[in-house]
């Protein structure tokens, strides 16, 4: 079920120590793994356990990544 979250790139999304560029190539990357375990995925309930279970850790990281000062740098 932790599949996604134990990946590389999400530990490079976790990592405060994360460079602006890094967090972007990992972000392509983590998209890159999601779309292939959709399409590699057999079991839908799996599927879905795997997600939802990214999901609660992504939206963890994003409510303390609001904790922390704005960086408008990530968005240019």
């Amino acid at each position: 079920m932790k599949r996604l979250t134990q990946t590389h790139s999400f530990r490079t999304l976790s990592s405060k120590e994360s460079t602006v560029s890094q967090i972007r190539k990992a972000t392509d990357e983590l998209i890159e793994k999601v779309i292939e375990l959709s399409d590699s995925e057999i079991d839908d309930t799996s599927l879905f356990r795997i997600m939802s279970y990214t999901r609660f850790i992504l939206q963890r990281l994003q409510k303390k990544s609001r904790n922390r000062a704005f960086d408008p740098i990530l968005f240019n």
